[in-house]
């Protein structure tokens, strides 16, 4: 008895140590059986065959979830593969539970990148769980949360997803056309943002051609491409979709005034035949920010649909830079200008908003190239081909500013020069930066090429360069006019 006693003191005393071992969230409580289990579900998962790789792998996730972050990689493929594949209605509801689940014991035991781990495990609730209102719900609530944590960073699914299940709950009477609008503008301004940001991380691997990417590069190259594909397909999704609720720059204003945040003076014009409006006071929330956060997310839109003609944009945007005038207030307000071809004040805006942005170089490009696109309509060439160059240096993948000076250079060409040669020189250069915008951003391929057809064909002959030029021989070319270009000579 009394040796039983002493057994049952000893146990007592090491039960703490037996329940930490058992607690062991890398190796579990048995070294061999994890290993084994590793072992076999990795085998397997690499000839795809998910039905034995399962319960090895379910093994580990509940017993040794810590032992590698493979578990919550390989998982989702092994328990998507096994509901694909099974007709028992029942067992797939529970491999779908099993499915979402991995995502949070992921989050749990490996922490980090919150937002794309949040985005994948909305994307798979959108796809086995959104048959009712409530899930629909559940899986928006999960992207926005995404969403909100990643920023302008967020990624194809999270944007696609997002703005899917949202427009799925506005269907369905779920979701209001205010809401379904403040999205619109802030996965339009992500969208953008990522366009730009990722063209550029691309470019900074293919800019050198001299220089050979390790197979590291090459990886994250690889990466970057497909982002920038898929995002690029998020945003003809997004605009599709938007399109098809608002048609005309009339509805949206319509459907704006119907928010009724701003009073209205309506008058008879005889001579159009329809009311004029004047739009008053504006009808404060009481709280600033929420009205500065509505004021730029409308403007955003009204940019977006291209209807900045309208009164209502003025409202909207005259309002948000008295309140609150920043850098993106001042870019606003010179849209409005542009819009209605008042181009001279639309400088004045579009250079405000330059000088005023200090830490975004994707928005402090932007505000150049609209100085420069606005100073050419004007006649000052000089200005416009100064900030088109600065907004290629704050973004150097950027084609369009090349554009630009490139059509200035032809444009122009028959005033610099004295002779019938050297007046067709300016369409050299205007090539040249055809050429280089095309090299440097693929977007603008097509327009280069076009532009770079159209203006071969008026480049100088090679008699005719022979007759005028004092130094025909040479195989470079100074054109000093209102800009300054060396020019290789070519026939």
């Amino acid at each position: 008895m009394q040796h039983i006693k002493y057994i049952l003191i000893i146990f007592i005393f090491n039960l703490p140590i037996l329940k930490s071992q058992c607690l062991d969230l890398m190796y579990g409580c048995d070294t061999v059986q994890t290993n084994n289990n590793l072992s076999n579900y990795t085998e397997y998962y690499k000839q795809k065959s998910f039905k034995d790789a399962y319960e090895p792998w379910k093994w580990l996730i509940e017993n040794a979830p810590k032992r590698t972050k493979n578990l919550y990689l390989h998982g989702p493929k092994i328990l998507k593969g096994l509901i694909e594949s099974t007709n028992d209605e029942q067992e797939k509801q529970k491999l779908i539970d099993f499915l979402i689940s991995v995502y949070d014991n992921r989050l749990k035991n490996y922490p980090g990148k919150e937002g794309y781990v949040l985005a994948l495990k909305g994307k798979d609730m959108y796809k086995y769980r959104s048959g009712t209102i409530e899930e629909l719900n559940q899986c928006r609530s999960v992207l926005k949360n995404s969403f909100e944590t990643d920023g302008l960073n967020s990624t194809a699914t999270t944007i696609n997803y997002y703005f899917n299940v949202s427009l799925k709950l506005f269907q369905k009477q779920e979701l209001n056309k205010q809401d379904l609008m403040t999205l619109f503008s802030d996965v339009s301004e992500v969208v953008d943002h990522r366009e730009a940001s990722i063209s550029q991380e691309i470019f900074g691997f293919n800019s050198d051609s001299t220089r050979t990417l390790s197979s590291k590069e090459k990886k994250a190259l690889s990466k970057l491409e497909a982002e920038l594909g898929r995002i690029e397909k998020a945003k003809i999704n997004v605009n599709k979709n938007f399109e098809k609720i608002i048609t005309s720059c009339e509805q949206l204003v319509a459907l704006y005034e119907g928010f009724d945040r701003f009073g209205i003076n309506q008058e008879w014009n005889k001579r159009k035949e329809k009311y004029d409006k004047t739009y008053t006071e504006f009808k404060s929330s009481g709280d600033k920010e929420k009205d500065l956060k509505w004021l730029n997310r409308t403007a955003e839109i009204f940019i977006k649909k291209d209807c900045m003609e309208s009164e209502f944009y003025l409202q909207v945007v005259t309002l948000l830079h008295e309140m609150n005038p920043t850098a993106e207030s001042a870019f606003k307000m010179g849209k409005r200008l542009y819009a209605k071809k008042e181009y001279s004040d639309a400088i004045s805006y579009f250079k405000e908003a330059f000088e005023n942005e200090s830490t975004d170089n994707i928005k402090k490009s932007k505000y150049a190239f609209y100085t420069a696109a606005a100073s050419a309509l004007v006649g000052s060439n000089s200005t416009a081909r100064s900030y088109a160059l600065k907004a290629a240096n704050f973004r150097k993948n950027w084609g369009e500013p090349y554009i630009l000076v490139g059509k200035l250079y032809a444009q122009t060409s028959s005033k610099c020069g004295n002779d019938p040669a050297s007046k067709k020189a300016g369409y050299w250069a205007a090539m040249d930066k055809f050429q280089l915008a095309k090299k440097i951003d693929k977007s603008c391929e097509r327009e280069a090429n076009k532009l770079i057809s159209d203006y071969s064909k008026r480049v100088p002959t090679k008699s005719l360069w022979r007759d005028n030029v004092p130094n025909p021989d040479s195989k470079t070319y100074k054109i000093n006019c209102w800009y300054t270009e060396t020019v290789r000579v070519r026939f």
